[in-house]
């Protein structure tokens, strides 16, 4: 900042209140130390502005598998939105691992940030109990609690799978297989209750022969599809917990000889950019992934700001929509 003063030909404190955006500070006079700044590579020391604001501007994000593109598009629209609002964000992964997920806590609050934006693993509560212990504040995302009181915003996954399901029963399909994400996942229960609902109300019993679980990747999708195949059970349609799952599925389908959706018909869940550009587009229950990350950051926003604490915590479910494609009415 001594470096951009003596150049532009102004005090220190000129250039701290033009580079911060005060308004006792003419154009011309802002338009010279930025124009400097810029020349000189100046960047601002985040971690010394904290000691005297108490703040970072930075905001932490946890995610589960960021090579999934629906975490990609999620973190884009967090990063869009925090940006718009001058914060930047810390990113890390954790690979669907519990102790990965503590780690990432640790790496996080080493960082200094305001606050923090994680979709958890849902294998345990220690990590939420502790954040919520040390008044760390945060927003849970994508996935919630049932019993744990818990900022969050969320989409309607049990209408998500409503929908799939019922899209499957109205092409007259009633052996409609089901490869689900682990059981503990608050989404996938809900994806699960969904699909359940949109049999029984059309008279048709679920069948757990024709539902598989503890699918995340493409090629757990893969062996699962595999295995339903394998079995003596029948099906003419399926419906995957993710597109990330159901793209493994669709290999492993048409490996068997089989086509989509002549034989097998398939829908599954994000509706990432990919799932239109496949050789069979996929019928997919499309989650609004930069809505939700930029919801999920006004909410912490709020939290920061103080808001929220007299009310107590906060949940948002935001809609989802069913996109038809090739993939069941080829």
């Amino acid at each position: 900042m001594r470096d951009v003063a003596r150049a532009a030909g102004v005090s220190v404190n000129t250039v701290s209140r033009a580079l911060a955006g005060k308004p006792d500070v003419s154009p011309s006079t802002r338009a010279k130390v930025l124009a400097v700044a810029k020349q000189l590579g100046y960047r601002p020391n985040k971690l010394a502005r904290g000691l005297r604001s108490n703040r970072t501007a930075t905001i932490g994000v946890i995610v589960t598998d960021i090579a999934n593109p629906y975490f990609g598009a999620l973190v884009k629209g967090v990063k869009e939105a925090a940006h718009r609002h001058g914060y930047s964000i810390v990113l890390q992964d954790t690979d669907e691992d519990y102790a990965k997920e503590e780690e990432a806590i640790q790496v996080i609050l080493a960082e200094q940030v305001d606050g923090l934006l994680i979709t958890p693993v849902q294998t345990g509560i220690d990590t939420i109990l502790s954040l919520k212990e040390a008044e760390v504040p945060f927003v849970l995302l994508g996935r919630r609690f049932e019993d744990l009181e818990t900022n969050y915003v969320v989409t309607d996954d049990e209408r998500g799978g409503y929908l799939a399901t019922e899209h499957l029963i109205e092409l007259g399909h009633t052996a409609i297989a089901l490869i689900n994400g682990p059981p503990h996942i608050s989404s996938a229960k809900e994806r699960r209750r969904g699909y359940q609902g949109a049999l029984l109300k059309r008279g048709i019993e679920p069948d757990d022969r024709l539902i598989r679980s503890g699918a995340i990747t493409a090629a757990d999708g893969y062996r699962e599809a595999t295995a339903l195949l394998r079995s003596t059970r029948r099906f003419t349609a399926l419906f995957c917990y993710s597109d990330l799952v159901a793209f493994g599925a669709m290999a492993a389908i048409r490996e068997a000889g089989l086509h989509i959706p002549k034989d097998v018909a398939v829908v599954g869940y994000d509706d990432v950019e990919l799932a239109s550009y496949l050789d069979v587009p996929l019928t997919s229950v499309r989650i609004p992934k930069k809505e939700l990350g930029a919801t999920a950051v006004e909410m912490l926003l709020g939290l920061l700001a103080g808001g929220h604490q007299q009310a107590g915590p906060q949940g948002i479910e935001l809609p989802v929509q069913l996109f038809v494609r090739e993939s069941t009415q080829g």
